[in-house]
């Protein structure tokens, strides 16, 4: 049913177009989407454990979440497995979410979008930073927001060239 209520809910939001937009999320809804973003990041900065980040994720098995490596994690239980497992070397990490935090409502479904930076810092106190973008898909489960899919990537390559006097 979730599968279903996401796949109608994404081809909505292609569907409506610039013409017929969705409401706007109210300033309230926008405060707390992005406090529960920033807790989520807390959550998992402080000591890299999926398990202190697992209570903002749904455990629906046939959720699809996108993180940054490997390629794709079906179900929680399976993205904490394998990031229980990669993260073990302990550490901890900074992560400073942009001032384009967006967010989309359309019926039951909320998605948040932004960009963000992140220090990690592994058990051997070298610090690697990295610019990343999120995009998580939030609907509630028992009263409470819960993420049934999420996207993250980082830019890889050159950075893009500055546009000509043309283009602007």
């Amino acid at each position: 049913m979730r599968n279903r209520l996401l796949t109608a809910s994404c081809l909505l939001l292609a569907a409506v177009g610039p013409a017929a937009a969705l409401p706007a999320a109210t300033p309230a809804e926008v405060a707390e989407f992005k406090t529960l973003e920033t807790k989520l990041w807390e959550a998992w900065n402080e000591r890299l454990r999926p398990a202190d980040a697992a209570p903002f994720y749904s455990k629906d098995p046939r959720n699809i979440y996108f993180d940054l490596s490997p390629l794709k994690f079906t179900g929680w239980a399976e993205y904490e497995r394998v990031a229980t497992q990669a993260l073990a070397g302990g550490g901890h990490a900074e992560t400073k979410i942009n001032d384009d935090f967006t967010v989309i409502k359309s019926g039951a479904i909320v998605i948040t979008a932004f960009t963000f930076h992140a220090d990690f810092m592994g058990s051997n106190k070298v610090k690697n930073g990295f610019d990343g973008r999120e995009t998580d898909v939030w609907t509630k489960e028992h009263g409470k927001w819960m993420i049934i899919h999420q996207h993250m990537s980082t830019v890889m390559g050159p950075p893009a060239p500055p546009p000509s006097a043309a283009t602007r």
